[in-house]
């Protein structure tokens, strides 16, 4: 399975000839992947990262360039720069670091993921939510549904960046004042689509964990879950929402509301 760095050192060798197209933003996020691989490691005392860590700076400097030279296009087929011997080293390092850890997306866990982007468009039909909520979580879903695709290409690094994403706007619908139909409508779909994604991998639960321990760790109560009540205080990551969907709009006096 191709990782993080892998990616990096595929893209910095790229040219035409391969067919393959690198997208800019897959390209600095599995390079943000291997920086901290790498400053981790070094930090507890791995030599070799320790090493890495002194190239990481040209790397990120020559993904620069190369986005510079293809005209900063969001795809590019050629790096168009030289990648020199002790940053591949560095890339390599990275490598058997990222390789030692255990595969995040299995072959089960992105089998239950696709079936949850499958679902959310009928979810979003069901509800009553903001329009701009809805197309924002349309646009996860597609996003997801890249990743996936794309999955032998860019491996965990890209999947795992699209489903952090969509999954924090899942727990913005579930929060977001509804009628309590549509409630419980997202309170369902939450138990039957996103935890089998969860429980895939125990997701630092455990081995064993059922819908209502992992719904508690999403930041729901047994009240909450039991009665399909909103999660009483979300905390998204606020450079991940869009303007539309700030504080401001998940809670408006008088939302404008797509039945």
């Amino acid at each position: 399975m191709v990782n993080a760095a892998t990616y990096v050192k595929r893209f910095l060798l790229a040219n035409k000839a391969d067919g393959i197209t690198y997208r800019f933003p897959d390209v600095s996020g599995a390079m943000a992947e291997v920086d901290s691989t790498l400053r981790t490691a070094a930090a507890v005392g791995d030599e070799d990262a320790d090493l890495a860590c002194r190239c990481l700076a040209d790397i990120w400097y020559n993904i620069s360039v190369a986005w510079e030279r293809n005209q900063r296009s969001m795809e590019m087929m050629d790096s168009k720069v030289p990648i020199s011997n002790e940053d591949r080293m560095a890339l390599r390092t990275a490598e058997r670091l990222l390789d030692a850890r255990a595969a995040e997306y299995p072959q089960e866990r992105r089998d239950s993921i696709r079936e949850l982007v499958a679902d959310v468009p009928g979810l979003l039909k069901a509800v009553t939510l903001p329009k701009d909520l809805k197309e924002y979580v349309a646009r996860l879903v597609r996003e997801v549904g890249t990743a996936l695709d794309e999955y032998e290409l860019t491996g965990d690094f890209k999947l795992d960046i699209a489903f952090t994403r969509l999954q924090t706007s899942l727990n913005i619908i579930a929060a977001t004042p509804k009628d309590e139909k549509s409630q419980r409508t997202v309170m369902e779909f939450l138990q039957k689509r996103v935890v089998p994604c969860v429980a895939a991998v125990g997701f630092a639960l455990g081995a064993i964990a059922d819908s209502a321990t992992i719904l508690e760790y999403l930041g729901y109560s047994p009240a909450q879950i039991e009665s399909h009540e909103p999660r009483k205080t979300p905390e998204p990551p606020a450079s991940d929402i869009p303007q539309a969907v700030q504080a401001s709009d998940t809670h408006p006096e008088n939302p404008q509301s797509d039945e």
